[in-house]
């Protein structure tokens, strides 16, 4: 019987939660589990070439980029993270036209990640995937091990998702694909994901809409649950942080297409000036 409408799971979600009180805080906004490089000169260099992508994207996209402000522009005003989930869902499924789809929140002292909200899924499939590693072979298990968007066109061809194919079946999808909610210095907080009656893999365009509209939606994520107490990166959280501000919107005098230019030379910057800081290596004559 499958679930009609998007709901959290409560018993899912306060574990979730309960997780991210009882962690230290420098075990908070951790990042995926082997995925060391998103910290230093090397992670910083590519947030930051991601960051200057996303405002590449905005000025060529206006439309897209309008109507992913329609659907992030109050996220940030979300009084609970009880309310926030099914509304990113709810905004995801509407962006992509997915049939079923599902947030899971990432457990920070163990790296598994619990489901927590799902939508047109029954008990089966809630059962078989309420925890996930990253070394599963599942589509949201290898977008957390690689902290990176993955697609899978069609379950029943991929070799790697043999073992789940079953449930896939009972569960009615063929198409899936996963992005990471990541907070402003992209550490790992959760996974967003929504599956497809039919094969599918969304256009490259859409996909990108996709991935910014995780990156707005896991930083209003991360806020509630407590993540990402260090500073991280500061052109992450000026973009982000500006394009979720609501009081941005209401100020006629700012233009937003200025606002995303101005951030893109930061981003591109940043990158040349992490660049020149990696160390080189010199071959001294006849070493």
């Amino acid at each position: 019987m499958m679930t009609n409408g998007i709901e959290n799971i409560p018993d899912s979600l306060e574990e979730a939660q309960a997780a991210y009180r009882a962690s230290p805080s420098d075990a908070l906004g951790m990042p995926a589990p082997g995925q060391n490089g998103q910290n230093g000169q090397n992670g910083a260099s590519r947030r930051a070439e991601h960051f200057a992508a996303s405002v590449r994207f905005g000025l060529a996209e206006p439309d897209a980029m309008a109507r992913l402000h329609g659907l992030t522009k109050d996220l940030r005003t979300i009084p609970q993270l009880s309310f926030l989930l099914p509304r990113v869902l709810d905004g995801l499924m509407s962006l992509t036209g997915a049939d079923h789809g599902n947030i899971q929140l990432l457990d920070p002292a163990t790296g598994m990640m619990r489901l927590v909200t799902q939508a047109g899924f029954g008990p089966e499939f809630l059962d078989y995937f309420a925890v996930v590693g990253g070394e599963d072979g599942s589509v949201c298990g290898r977008a957390a091990r690689q902290c990176a968007q993955t697609v899978i066109t069609d379950v029943r061809a991929d070799p790697d998702f043999a073992p789940h194919r079953e449930i896939a079946a009972a569960s009615g999808f063929r198409g899936v694909q996963s992005t990471p909610l990541v907070d402003y210095a992209g550490h790992l907080v959760g996974m967003v994901s929504t599956h497809y009656q039919r094969p599918h893999r969304p256009s490259d365009r859409d996909l990108r809409l996709i991935e910014l509209y995780a990156d707005f939606a896991g930083e209003a994520v991360s806020r509630h649950l407590g993540a990402s107490r260090d500073p991280g990166d500061p052109v992450g959280r000026a973009v982000v942080s500006a394009l979720l501000d609501p009081a941005r919107v209401r100020e006629p005098t700012v233009s937003v297409q200025f606002e995303l230019w101005v951030m893109g030379q930061m981003a591109a910057s940043l990158a040349r000036r992490t660049e020149r800081r990696a160390p080189s290596v010199i071959t001294m004559p006849g070493a």
